[in-house]
């Protein structure tokens, strides 16, 4: 099962690392998905480490992420800058999504 993981929201990381750990370790994939202030996720080592695990990958929007002055230099390597394109495709390819 490929689940996804839309992150709208600052703060609840441990969340969204126990989710996707205890899906991955189940044998799901993880689509993560930031957007609005989900983005500054993408400033926290813990969060992003979680690219770097086996089926699972990130991306972002670049708009919401440029609205909140995260710059293209800050966006981690590995974590697509996208737009709305990424986000439904996440929700194509995901049999289940989790909004956060």
């Amino acid at each position: 099962m490929t689940i996804g993981l839309l992150i709208t929201r600052d703060g609840f990381s441990q969340d969204i690392i126990g989710l996707t750990k205890a899906a991955v370790n189940k044998g799901h994939q993880v689509i993560l998905f930031m957007m609005d202030d989900g983005a500054r996720h993408s400033q926290s080592k813990d969060v992003v480490a979680l690219k770097d695990i086996p089926g699972v990958t990130m991306s972002l929007c670049d708009h919401s992420a440029k609205l909140r002055d995260i710059t293209e230099g800050m966006i981690p390597e590995g974590c697509t800058a996208g737009s709305q394109y990424q986000n439904s495709v996440m929700n194509q390819d995901a049999d289940k999504v989790l909004v956060i």
